[in-house]
């Protein structure tokens, strides 16, 4: 789960940081947390990779663009995660409601308890957005396959095959119309014929990328800088 946390206080930012990792640690949930310090940081640094992005703590009382009007231009541009407010003035509540907000924290007076029921529902609605199907077809025979169990898509002289449990399933389609319509959830093009699911992913190099299952698949040199940018990795050959 990648958590970002936006906040020109760094105190009350590392604070939060490590009450989400304490969280994660008791409830056994894998999590990464990236801190910015302004609205203006965070929309610039992850434009390109907003489907990577689970969870946001927003401060409101920022300079420069505050925290409401980050808030609404990461619904702009799209971003399909959870936000919730993390600020001092609970007098901005309400305008949570304009962005989707999940939930709104007051520093020093929203308890433990509600922090922790906060970050708790953000993980079962990311479980829920990750538990959609996707339904393929090929020959009259038809598979309905959640999103969350294919592994990738592999193509072959344009058929597709995608590989998910222990299972794969061939149909007739293009690398292009599945990049398009997974891009948003989760997907990876990591090659001219590979489509990957990033929660897959272990490691990656420039000629490899690695599954949990210990699959190893081609990365081609055209995909792997965004690849990389997606996934939060630097570079360290650059």
């Amino acid at each position: 789960m990648n958590v970002l946390i936006c906040d020109n206080c760094i105190q009350q930012a590392i604070q939060c940081e490590k009450m989400l990792l304490y969280l994660a640690r008791r409830h056994g949930v894998r999590v990464k947390v990236y801190t910015y310090k302004s609205g203006e940081t965070l929309l610039f640094q992850i434009e390109d990779n907003l489907t990577s992005i689970d969870l946001v703590y927003m401060d409101i009382n920022m300079p420069g663009i505050d925290g409401v009007s980050t808030a609404l231009k990461l619904r702009e541009m799209k971003f399909s995660g959870d936000i919730v407010f993390y600020t001092a003035n609970p007098n901005y509540a309400i305008d949570g409601y304009d962005v989707s907000a999940l939930h709104y924290i007051v520093k020093g007076q929203t308890s433990n308890e509600k922090f922790e029921e906060i970050f708790l529902r953000a993980c079962r609605k990311k479980k829920q957005r990750e538990c959609e199907v996707i339904v393929l077809t090929c020959a009259g025979e038809s598979r309905c396959i959640p999103l969350e169990a294919i592994r990738y898509f592999e193509i072959q002289q344009r058929i597709l095959t995608v590989y998910y449990e222990a299972n794969s399933f061939e149909f007739y389609s293009t690398m292009r119309q599945m990049e398009e319509q997974l891009l948003q959830k989760g997907f990876l093009r990591t090659h001219k014929s590979y489509l990957v699911n990033r929660h897959y992913v272990r490691s990656i190099n420039v000629n490899n990328v690695i599954l949990d299952t210990d699959e190893s698949l081609p990365v081609g040199k055209r995909y792997y800088t965004n690849v990389l940018r997606t996934l939060g990795v630097v570079d360290k050959a650059n």
